[in-house]
């Protein structure tokens, strides 16, 4: 015998603990609030910017030592790296590094190993996000780089699957 679910209206003191007028802040966003939330992300975008260029440098140190054995270590740092910039992009407004992070962090979760055709799909990603930084490519940019994006997936989806099949790399 199935029941029905039932909605149980939250008691009054657990909704004066949540909405506090005196020291919280009214769930009705003002304009001059989001004014001053977005004004504060804009302070902090060149911190951002700053993080995702270090980020961007590691990445590319990372790839001179995926040629070597043991190279789980190195895949786990790529995808933590392209998670963070993943996450960071769109909060700055460069939604194309968002996008190019996620693919890239979507082709390296879960891999163990990867071929020389992977390291160079993974240099490519690195090196949209450089192009993205560098010549400060905000919102979600025009025709070429969707099509740059389409690619991505595309190479993604035809290499993700062409995992070496032994230990010695191809």
């Amino acid at each position: 015998m199935s029941r029905r679910a039932q909605i149980i209206p939250p008691r009054v003191e657990l909704m004066r603990k949540a909405i506090n007028a005196t020291k919280g802040i009214d769930l009705k966003l003002t304009p001059e609030t989001v004014h001053q939330m977005e004004q504060v992300v804009h302070r902090s975008r060149d911190k951002f910017v700053n993080d995702i260029a270090a980020r961007l440098a590691v990445m590319r140190g990372s790839l001179e030592r995926l040629d070597a054995p043991g190279q789980r270590p190195v895949l786990d740092e790529l995808y933590q790296h392209s998670l963070a910039i993943k996450g960071a992009g769109g909060t700055i407004g460069f939604d194309l590094l968002t996008l190019i992070g996620k693919s890239l962090n979507d082709f390296v979760a879960g891999q163990t190993r990867l071929d020389k055709r992977q390291v160079a799909v993974v240099s490519l990603h690195i090196d949209a996000l450089y192009t993205v930084l560098a010549n400060n490519v905000s919102g979600p940019g025009g025709a070429v780089e969707a099509a740059v994006i389409e690619a991505f997936d595309e190479v993604n989806e035809r290499f993700k699957m062409a995992r070496p099949s032994d230990s010695r790399g191809t």
